[in-house]
């Protein structure tokens, strides 16, 4: 099948799985309950739009399927940025805080810590010792989980309940600033990206490829992550830490579609993005009756998925 075809087949069923939710056993008060539904449309459309660009970007600089920015850890930090506050200034201070301000504190966090990592590591590993950086991402997300329930446990049980549940962000409930927000940040990354998807292609090609085609690698790729790290604090912000949806979404995307042309693959995998939330959310709501989050579902679908595409390398490697 054709790649224009199969992104209208997706556009097609992304469009059915929104309908579905929105119409699904309205009831009685039906506009209430559908204005609710499309706040939540609206975030998980701007969440999906920001994992999506997110992980495709990160791709392009590591070209690796395995490692994405969910794993080096950076949207742990959006749970224990929230910790922090709570347990240095009180949850009176976390409470009364501007959206805005909140926004910022965990966004400056995530992106300083991106920073430190390119100064340190991603300028000499990327693309090159690829198992490297995975360890160093799942040691940053061990350290960053450990710290959060350390701090944690030395709060006071009503403060507990506080950082626990603002550590985890919901499409249960949805803070229409905080969508407007995360849609003002991910637009002008969207416009970038598809305006410099050829970057992209040349990126994908490693670090010595580009520099022969005219390519300002490091300034670029440096670039890059600031972008990756901001759309990931947007879908942080809005749907929580989920470690393994980026690694779900972009390997069915580069399943369905074999091509290295980020025109494509852009608009693909944010149609996946959108399409694998929707239909999430619409368990968790339709089948689930809210007994759990979003991601919950995400985390357990793409955790068994990261150990069957484990097994299936761990084959080849064997073979070979």
């Amino acid at each position: 099948m054709h790649s224009r075809a199969k992104l209208i087949l997706l556009f097609m069923l992304t469009l059915c799985s929104i309908a579905l939710y929105l119409s699904w056993g309205l009831g009685v008060g039906w506009q209430f309950v559908l204005n609710l539904r499309l706040k939540t449309v609206a975030a998980i459309m701007v969440a999906g739009v920001a994992v999506g660009v997110s992980t495709l970007i990160f791709h392009s600089i590591v070209n690796n399927r395995v490692v994405t920015p969910q794993a080096l850890g950076l949207d742990k930090l959006y749970e224990l940025s929230k910790t922090l506050i709570i347990y240095f200034f009180g949850a009176s201070t976390l409470l009364s805080m501007n959206f805005v301000a909140d926004y910022l504190v965990s966004l400056a966090l995530m992106l300083g810590f991106a920073l430190i990592l390119y100064r340190f590591i991603f300028k000499k590993v990327a693309g090159q010792n690829i198992y490297f950086l995975l360890l160093v991402g799942l040691i940053s997300a061990t350290l960053f989980d450990s710290m959060t329930t350390f701090f944690q446990v030395l709060l006071d049980p009503d403060e507990f309940q506080i950082a626990a549940y603002a550590g985890f962000a919901s499409f249960n409930i949805v803070k229409i600033e905080i969508v407007a927000l995360a849609f003002v940040t991910i637009i002008p990354i969207l416009i970038y990206t598809f305006r410099n998807h050829h970057q992209l292609d040349v990126m994908t090609l490693g670090r010595e490829h580009a520099l022969n085609l005219g390519l300002n690698y490091d300034k670029t790729s440096r670039t890059l992550l600031i972008l990756v790290v901001l759309a990931l604090a947007s879908a942080t912000a809005l749907a929580g830490p989920m470690m393994f949806l980026g690694l779900l979404v972009l390997n069915v995307t580069l399943e369905l579609f074999k091509t290295h042309r980020h025109a494509i693959l852009l608009v693909a995998i944010i149609l996946v993005s959108v399409l694998a939330l929707m239909i999430g959310q619409f368990v968790v709501l339709h089948v689930l009756n809210n007994k759990t989050t979003l991601s919950v579902i995400i985390n357990f679908v793409g955790g068994i998925y990261f150990f069957w595409i484990l097994l299936k390398e761990n084959k080849k490697w064997q073979l070979s």
